[in-house]
């Protein structure tokens, strides 16, 4: 086995440092040189040395300038080194070379939402539905950009669709949220225990809960959720106000029987 190829069973196995000394021993041998920049720049990627990950990539593009994945992880690392306006040339880039590149336009939908241009967003993402009508990640950033833009019962279609390809705890979660605010508690209280039958351990879930309960008059079993809550991540101050107001409420009621007695 080859240098080239430990670095890429190294790198499949999810081991990025060792996988990156194979393909810098792979780069010095001169064996599958092109290749070997690209991916110990992927090591990089995945290590989160964005600088890094552009400079071998840039190298491998040197052979191949058109070589879409050597493109698209340059994109991504200039991306994650907070440089959005680079990112998305290249991802034009990318489109200019395979107009049906959906993760791409995905990508570019993404920035935009970042940059809080919710209506260029959902249009991107309308794009790339269009071409892949099953990307729930679509669905999923497309109705947060139409809670952004208040327009609620979008928002709940969309994560509808989500739940209905991949449920994901955050889609039961955000259409909790969105629930709420349609001050359709009933429907938002049965998404958060949704979400947290998928994942027991998100705090800002147990507290939506604990939120809902106390407006139903259901104290005790909202001071329940906000301890979970705050078991979770003790720093949460939400958490720990409304935990402090209860337990004022009980020492006072406690005094007043006591005077009363």
């Amino acid at each position: 086995m080859s240098f080239y190829e430990q670095g890429r069973a190294y790198l499949h196995k999810g081991q990025f440092r060792k996988a990156s000394e194979y393909f810098s021993l792979s780069i010095k041998r001169k064996i599958e040189v092109t290749n070997s920049y690209f991916h110990r720049g992927l090591c990089q990627y995945q290590m989160k040395q964005y600088t890094d990950a552009i400079q071998d990539i840039d190298k491998a593009l040197i052979d191949q300038p058109e070589n879409i994945d050597f493109l698209f992880y340059k994109a991504m690392s200039l991306y994650n080194r907070f440089n959005p306006t680079q990112a998305n040339e290249i991802f034009d880039q990318i489109l200019s070379i395979k107009p049906d590149h959906y993760v791409a336009i995905h990508q570019k939908a993404f920035i935009q939402m970042n940059m809080k241009n919710y209506d260029k967003a959902i249009e991107l993402y309308n794009e790339a539905l269009a071409i892949k009508e099953d990307y729930d990640s679509c669905y999923h950033n497309r109705a947060f950009c139409y809670d952004q833009l208040k327009e609620f019962d979008k928002a709940i279609a969309d994560y509808t669709k989500v739940i209905e390809l991949n449920p994901h705890f955050l889609s039961f979660y955000n259409r909790a949220n969105t629930y709420v605010l349609l001050e359709r508690y009933d429907e938002a209280l049965l998404d958060y225990e949704e979400s947290l039958k998928i994942n027991p351990n998100y705090f800002l879930t147990h507290y939506g809960k604990g939120v809902l309960l106390e407006n139903k008059g259901l104290i005790n079993e909202a001071i329940q959720s906000f301890q979970y809550a705050l078991m979770i991540n003790p720093q949460f101050d939400l958490a720990q106000h409304k935990l402090a107001f209860y337990q004022q409420l009980a020492e006072k009621q406690n005094g007043i029987e006591t005077t009363e007695n």
